[in-house]
């Protein structure tokens, strides 16, 4: 089962200038965001749910804490 993803490449400037869109992007979008440095990927921005799905296809250990509850 092949995972479409739509991706971006930003750079470290833009993701800082417009970091609220870049997670509300991968958040309500699925978008995943490439963070380039002098045309380098440094880093890359995902929703949860896509993390946890690698995580557990990796057999890591580490989950996302779960939200606190609301009162």
């Amino acid at each position: 089962m092949a995972d479409e993803q739509e991706s971006a490449r930003r750079t470290v400037a833009e993701v800082r200038k417009d970091f609220t869109e870049v997670i509300n992007r991968a958040h309500y979008n699925a978008v995943h965001t490439v963070v380039m440095r002098y045309e380098e990927p440094r880093a890359v921005i995902v929703d949860p749910a896509w993390y946890e799905r690698a995580c557990r296809a990796l057999g890591e250990d580490f989950r996302l804490p779960e939200p606190p509850a609301t009162a």
